[in-house]
């Protein structure tokens, strides 16, 4: 299953939070001025990721398809979902929600796609 792409899912920040704690789940704020491209990779958890400012993309390794997002967006990665974070030029920010609180070693943490079948 490859990741999916809500497209003007939420509102500002109520919306999004009001989503989260309906899937319940944990936020966390992720905001960056740039960002180079992400190297294709996994996660061992559910991630949903909240488009609050900026643009960029997601590319989904499964279906080969590289998806726009923009503010309002929200993009579910399924846990072991290979995918990458496109490049950001002129700012970011999301929230990020996973299923269970984590500690800053374990949080979001990218795992190589040869790790997948391990």
């Amino acid at each position: 299953m490859g990741i999916r792409v809500e497209r003007g899912l939420f509102n500002g920040l109520s919306g999004a939070l009001d989503d989260i704690r309906g899937n319940r789940m944990w936020p966390t704020t992720y905001k960056a001025e740039a960002a180079t491209a992400a190297e294709v990779h996994w996660h061992a958890e559910d991630v949903h990721v909240y488009v609050m400012e900026g643009q960029t993309d997601f590319f989904d390794a499964e279906s080969g398809k590289r998806h726009r997002v923009m503010p309002g967006d929200k993009i579910t990665v399924p846990a072991r979902t290979l995918h990458a974070e496109g490049k950001v030029d002129g700012g970011i920010v999301y929230l990020i929600a996973v299923p269970e609180p984590l500690g800053p070693e374990d949080f979001l943490k990218q795992r190589k796609e040869d790790e997948l079948n391990d």
